[in-house]
C-alpha cells in the first residue's frame, strides 16, 4: 500500500462527513435559527447554544483536524498493520465526529428559525449511534488486524543465572514526547476553551487530554513478582504480568505505527502492547500463549533477568515435587 493511498484511505470518512454536514448545513440554511442549540441534556433538550456560523466552522474545523491527525499517522505507518488499524480507528472516529453535527442540524431545522430552544435530541439517538459505531469499529479492527500476518515473535534471550535466595531488580523509567506534548497541548486547549467558549466542547477535550498524560511516563520493573509496567504520575493504569504466568522473554525492535497502530496500550488479537516510542523493546510471552511488549533501553538485561527468575522458579518447583 502506497503511502498516497494510505493517506487517501485515512483522510477520506472525514472528507465525506465534513461534506455531508457542510452540505446538509448548506440545505437548510433558512430553516436554521441564527443561535443554534448545539448542546442537549439527558431528557432531549436544549441546553447549549452557539451561532450559526461558529456552529458551522467549529464542526467542520473538528472534523478535518482530526482528520489531519489520522493522516498524519497513516503516513508515518511504515507495516500494513499499522495502516489497516489507523485506517479502521479512522473511520469509526469520522461516523462519530459526523453523525452527532448532522443530528444536530437536523434537530435545528425542525425546531425552526425563531425556538432554537425547541430543539430536541433524543439522548438515546447518539447512545444506540456510539455502540453500533464502537462495535463495528471493534469487528473491522479484528478482522483488518487478523488479515495481516501476525508479527514474528523475539527468540527469547539468554537468562541470567540465579542462585536460589538471590534477590535481583531491574527498574527504567521511560518517558514520551509523542504523548506528553499532545496531552499537555489538549487539556490547555480543553481548558481555555471550557472558560473562554462553549464548554461543551472544551470540557472532552480537557479529560482526554488528562487521560492521555499518565501514560506519557511510565516505570518499568522487573523482579520476583514479574513484569510491572506503572505510570509516574498516578497509581493506575498499571500492567503486571505474574511470573508465574510468564514462559520467556526477549528483546526485539518493533515499529509504533507498523506493528501497533500508534501509541499508548494497545490491544491486538493475542498481543497487548504499553508503546511509548519505536525501538528496543522487551517482549515478555506467557504460558497461555499472549505476549505483552514494552517499549524501553537495555530490554536484553530486563529480559535475561526475568528468563533467570522464571528458570530458578521452575527449579524451585521441580525440588518441592
Amino acid at each position: 500500500m502506497t503511502t498516497i493511498r494510505r493517506c487517501a484511505l485515512a483522510a477520506g470518512p472525514f472528507a465525506v462527513a465534513a461534506a455531508v454536514y457542510a452540505g446538509l448545513f448548506r440545505a437548510n440554511r433558512d430553516r436554521l435559527p441564527g443561535r443554534m442549540a448545539t448542546h442537549f441534556a439527558l431528557d432531549g433538550t436544549a441546553d447549549g447554544f452557539m451561532s450559526r456560523d461558529a456552529a458551522l466552522w467549529s464542526g467542520i474545523g473538528l472534523t478535518i483536524g482530526v482528520g489531519v491527525l489520522f493522516t498524519v499517522l497513516a503516513a508515518v505507518a511504515t507495516k500494513k498493520t499499522g495502516a489497516r488499524l489507523t485506517a479502521a480507528l479512522g473511520a469509526g472516529t469520522a461516523v462519530l465526529l459526523g453523525c452527532p453535527l448532522i443530528a444536530t442540524v437536523v434537530a435545528d431545522a425542525d425546531a425552526g428559525v425563531h425556538d432554537p430552544a425547541g430543539a430536541r435530541l433524543p439522548v438515546w439517538l447518539p447512545a444506540v449511534l456510539l455502540l453500533l459505531v464502537c462495535a463495528a469499529t471493534g469487528a473491522l479492527i479484528r478482522r483488518l488486524a487478523k488479515a495481516a500476518p501476525r508479527p514474528s515473535t523475539a527468540p527469547p534471550t539468554a537468562s541470567l543465572p540465579l542462585v536460589e535466595g538471590e534477590v535481583a531488580a531491574w527498574s527504567r523509567t521511560v518517558v514520551t514526547r509523542a504523548l506528553l506534548v499532545p496531552a499537555a497541548a489538549v487539556t490547555l486547549g480543553g481548558l481555555l476553551t471550557a472558560v473562554s467558549g462553549p464548554w461543551q466542547v472544551g470540557l472532552p477535550l480537557f479529560v482526554l487530554g488528562l487521560a492521555c498524560a499518565p501514560i506519557a511516563a511510565v516505570r518499568v520493573t522487573v523482579d520476583r513478582r514479574g513484569l510491572t509496567v506503572a505510570s509516574t504520575m498516578l497509581p493506575r493504569p498499571r500492567l503486571a504480568v505474574p511470573l508465574d504466568a510468564i514462559a520467556d522473554a526477549g528483546s526485539a525492535r518493533i515499529d509504533a505505527m507498523g506493528d501497533f497502530g500508534g501509541w499508548g496500550y494497545r490491544i491486538l488479537p493475542h498481543r497487548r502492547g504499553v508503546v511509548l516510542r519505536s525501538g528496543e523493546a522487551l517482549s515478555v510471552r506467557t504460558a497461555k500463549g499472549r505476549e505483552y511488549v514494552v517499549t524501553v533501553d537495555d530490554a536484553t538485561t530486563a529480559a535475561a533477568l526475568l528468563n533467570g527468575l522464571v528458570n530458578r522458579r521452575a527449579e524451585e518447583r521441580s525440588q518441592e515435587c
